[in-house]
């Protein structure tokens, strides 16, 4: 590589940083994240038993248990392994370019991902998404040295990520299911430009990761269960859900589209060989383990979201995100080899710029510490919280710490018991709608007056609201 390909590189690298790091406390922590800080911060066995509960992996939570002894348990330092990890999958993918097809798409993909919305936003979640898209293009990489050279070290490499990369997020199985099944077309197509003795060792570090990850699998295959009977939040697939998703992912609909369609000249690329003799080539096993990583987690998904329960959901597709950017890049290059460099980023910013911006200046979380900072401000005698609904009391206990007790209210009946019968009393109700904020207000005895009352952060009409109330004194 030539000392200029480095400096693009690093110059991307500090231009990724500088769109993710200042903003990391910029919002709030939302509940998801304070339950990552919840269940981290004990001790081991409280980690896994607590995250053996969910529905997810821990190796993110493992992490945050390693680092906040050493940062702390700020909103920077819950958030900092996400942003550390976001700029390692763009190096990741710079990588990947370079080794399948040249140090061009390399930088295009990386460029694109250093600037994407969708990848930025995820850069400050203190939640595995990040970690999930790194663990997964180090084991893309680790599969394309393997079948590039043949070399035994990259088995265990791609074991031991692959293993990364289930233990990050389970969406990691289908990304599994669809290289597997591209190595084993691969297999039983004969010889190629790939031997059968490298496709056999792929296999095998996709099984040596797959044992690793058994026993969290069984774990997992309890809860899937029980989501498949008791159901899940995600809404069904339709159309309009689908357009919302790949706006959120891409920025706009027409970026997701050019994307898409320069993904798909990369694959058909054999077609357009001799267009141009600086055109990106790459071997066609190679694109075939590319496309799978990038198309079968939403595909498979999307099956499985119309037959048994809806589980598609934009950030559960993050690392097959990269790897579509990267065969977008690819695309792009071999039909505009010269200009392709700058095309397709000029294309993507302008395309994306509003939703970029958001994400960077206005998008915004849950405020639980703006709600927290007035409850403090406003109790007089209170000491406790009446919180509904329950389930999200870490968000509360992060930003209240042990200033005040929380009482959860998990359903709107047992608020009326909860207020008791005198004196000042704070009830914060965590709503998605209207409606159900005034089945809970309908349940608050009459003796109680309400003093006072703070809004913060709205989905809509979803928000927190916050609101104390006086009773007669006896």
């Amino acid at each position: 590589m030539r000392t200029g390909d480095w400096i693009g590189l690093a110059v991307i690298l500090l231009l990724a940083a500088l769109l993710r790091l200042p903003g990391l406390d910029r919002t709030s922590l939302w509940y998801d994240e304070a339950v990552s800080w919840s269940q981290s911060k004990d001790s081991l066995q409280h980690l896994f038993s607590s995250v053996a509960a969910d529905n997810y992996p821990p190796l993110h939570n493992l992490l945050l248990w390693l680092v906040m002894p050493v940062i702390g348990d700020s909103e920077i330092a819950l958030r900092l392994p996400s942003a550390v990890a976001s700029l390692m999958s763009i190096g990741l993918v710079f990588l990947i370019g370079k080794r399948v097809f040249d140090v061009r798409t390399g930088l295009t993909a990386a460029l694109l991902l250093a600037i994407s919305p969708f990848h930025l936003w995820y850069a400050t979640e203190a939640r595995m998404y990040a970690l999930f898209d790194m663990t997964g293009l180090a084991f893309l990489l680790s599969l394309v040295g393997l079948l590039q050279t043949g070399r035994r070290a990259w088995i265990a490499a791609v074991a031991v990520f692959g293993a990364a990369f289930l233990y990050s997020h389970i969406y990691a199985a289908f990304a599994f299911a669809a290289v597997g099944a591209g190595l084993l077309a691969g297999l039983y197509a004969g010889s190629g430009e790939v031997s059968r003795k490298r496709y056999l060792a792929a296999l095998s570090g996709l099984i040596g990761a797959a044992i690793l990850f058994l026993p969290w699998l069984i774990i997992l295959a309890a809860r899937a269960r029980a989501v498949s009977e008791e159901g899940f939040w995600i809404a069904w697939p339709d159309f309009n859900f689908l357009t919302v998703m790949v706006r959120d992912m891409a920025g706009s609909e027409y970026l997701f589209l050019l994307f898409l369609g320069f993904a798909l000249v990369a694959i058909i690329g054999p077609l357009f060989s001799g267009r141009h003799e600086t055109a990106p080539k790459a071997a066609p096993r190679l694109m075939l383990v590319l496309a799978s990583f990038a198309f079968g987690p939403p595909v498979i998904a999307y099956i499985l979201s119309i037959t048994v329960q809806p589980i598609l959901f934009d950030r559960y597709l993050i690392s097959a995100w990269s790897a579509l950017i990267l065969l977008a890049s690819a695309g792009a290059l071999r039909l505009l080899p010269r200009a392709g460099l700058l095309v397709l980023p000029l294309a993507a910013l302008a395309l994306s710029y509003q939703a970029l911006e958001f994400s960077l200046t206005t998008k915004i979380r849950p405020e639980w510490r703006i709600i927290a900072e007035r409850y403090l401000e406003q109790r007089q005698t209170s000491d406790e919280v009446i919180l509904y609904k329950g389930f999200a009391a870490p968000a509360l206990a992060y930003y209240l710490r042990d200033k005040a007790t929380i009482v959860a209210a998990d359903a709107p009946g047992v608020i009326g018991v909860a207020l008791g019968t005198a004196g000042e009393t704070f009830l914060l109700i965590a709503h998605s709608n209207p409606f159900e904020m005034q089945a809970a207000l309908d349940t608050v005895p009459a003796r109680f007056t309400e003093t006072g009352r703070w809004r913060a952060f709205g989905w809509g009409a979803s928000g927190l609201t916050l609101m104390r109330f006086s009773a007669p004194e006896k």
